[in-house]
């Protein structure tokens, strides 16, 4: 699924150029099941040394999330349906930034989401006592979209 030349690719072949530049055909990458039940990921690109991670999820219609904590800052942009949480709705068009340390329980309403988010840092899942039940970091990212297929185009700087 990656090419690596200066010539026009293929509009079904993610692209990695000798400079480290990257054209990632997002739209032909599988979904990958992410960290909750009825969410999805398409992981479009990391970086180690900043602990970023890009990508494209999914939430299905009417999907609490489970309680969660960034460690990091998140960024999204709302590219469909929309979702609410304590500090209210959120829609398509929207753009969101999350400080690192919060903690919260999202929920989409009857359209779903679809997002493309940055995450500067791991998500981590709360167990009912408050104790981490689960991290999502860049390896969990990298490692699961690997082994769904979805992360040829994915150069690690380590």
């Amino acid at each position: 699924m990656i090419e690596n030349t200066k010539q026009a690719a293929s509009p079904l072949q993610s692209v990695i150029f000798p400079d480290g530049s990257c054209i990632v055909r997002a739209k032909e990458l599988p979904w990958t099941p992410w960290g909750m039940p009825g969410t999805h990921f398409k992981l479009l690109h990391v970086d180690d040394n900043f602990s970023l991670a890009v990508l494209l999820i999914k939430v299905e219609p009417n999907t609490p999330a489970n309680p969660h904590k960034h460690f990091g800052a998140a960024h999204a942009y709302l590219l469909e349906g929309g979702f609410g949480y304590e500090h209210g709705e959120v829609f398509a068009g929207d753009y969101l930034v999350e400080a690192g340390g919060i903690s919260h329980e999202p929920h989409t309403g009857a359209d779903g989401a679809v997002m493309l988010g940055f995450l500067f840092g791991p998500l981590g899942g709360i167990a009912p006592d408050g104790s981490l039940a689960g991290l999502l970091d860049i390896e969990w990212h990298y490692q699961t979209a690997k082994a769904n297929g979805a992360a040829d185009h994915i150069r690690r700087s380590r």
